[in-house]
């Protein structure tokens, strides 16, 4: 039985150690199930793949995210706590990540219930920008930022969005990122991310680095900010989109919002800024000076 049908590997024990659980989504490397750690009596979130039906590409994807999980320790990237194999009845033979489990929603689920409040955005932003910033000093780029990938805890945020001074997020799915420094050419250039929230870089199939990550960043702030995707559409209608028309930046947002969601969404990757000063000025946006 396929991972697409999420509950058939609940109840299952991997490693003779992780009990797996409900499931939590089907990302597009593996599926993910909530686990218990029996040796540790913890909560855990293990992302499994499917080794007997995965080709040699999704097989280098799961090698791929572990090493740069493994490489990478930040309080906004979900961490990786284990690795292994095993076979699961009815599934076969698979390979599993074991990460954190971080309760709470995705950050999709909270734009569909509409904009956020511009302080939460800017805390929002400020720590995914760290995060990013982390990410790339380490040499890695995303490849693929978007709402879904990013996981809003509810652990220390206070109910009632609106009045909430913070909403703590973590960015997973690691499963295409790339070596900005180490990987082939080809895998840099090659076509990847969520076209909704693609650089024009990626959108034409050209060398991506650090600040296709950014672009994307931006993208994701504008739909928390407005509850609307920049290029809705199927894929080729909003890949093309953005390389026939710049990102609309509402005015109403303010002129500070609009300057820094231009220049993160500015089609020259040069023209962008970096992670760091992105973090600078949304922390200021979230703490305006009261003089």
């Amino acid at each position: 039985m396929p991972l697409t049908d999420l509950r058939s590997p609940a109840g299952a024990t991997l490693g003779r150690r992780y009990r797996l659980g409900a499931a939590l989504g089907h990302g597009g490397s593996g599926a993910v199930f909530r686990a218990t750690d029996r040796r540790l009596e913890r909560e855990v979130a293990v992302k499994l793949f499917d080794l007997g039906a995965a080709d040699g590409e999704e097989i280098r994807r799961y090698a791929a995210e572990a090493r740069v999980l493994a490489g990478l320790s930040h309080p906004n990237l979900v961490a990786l706590l284990d690795v292994g194999a095993d076979q699961v009845d009815g599934v076969g033979p698979v390979a599993y990540l074991v990460m954190e489990l971080v309760d709470g929603r995705t950050l999709r689920e909270c734009v569909n219930d509409g904009p956020l409040p511009r302080a939460i955005t800017a805390d929002v932003g400020r720590q995914l920008a760290l995060a990013l910033g982390h990410a790339h000093a380490a040499g890695i780029v995303h490849r693929d930022v978007k709402p879904s990938n990013v996981l809003v805890s509810d652990s220390a945020a206070p109910p009632g969005r609106q009045d909430a001074p913070t909403l703590p997020v973590v960015l997973a799915d690691f499963g295409i990122a790339v070596s900005a420094v180490r990987a082939p050419e080809t895998d840099r250039r090659s076509s990847s991310g969520t076209a909704s929230y693609q650089s024009p870089e990626q959108a034409l199939g050209r060398d991506v680095g650090p600040a296709s990550d950014v672009y994307s960043l931006g993208l994701v702030l504008l739909e928390c900010l407005t509850g609307e995707r920049a290029y809705p559409g199927d894929p080729l209608t909003s890949s093309l989109a953005r390389l026939l028309r710049p990102v609309d930046v509402p005015e109403d947002l303010g002129r500070d919002w609009v300057r820094l969601l231009g220049a993160m969404t500015a089609a020259e990757p040069g023209d962008r800024p970096s992670p760091t000063a992105v973090a600078a000025e949304l922390r200021a946006l979230r703490d305006p000076d009261p003089r």
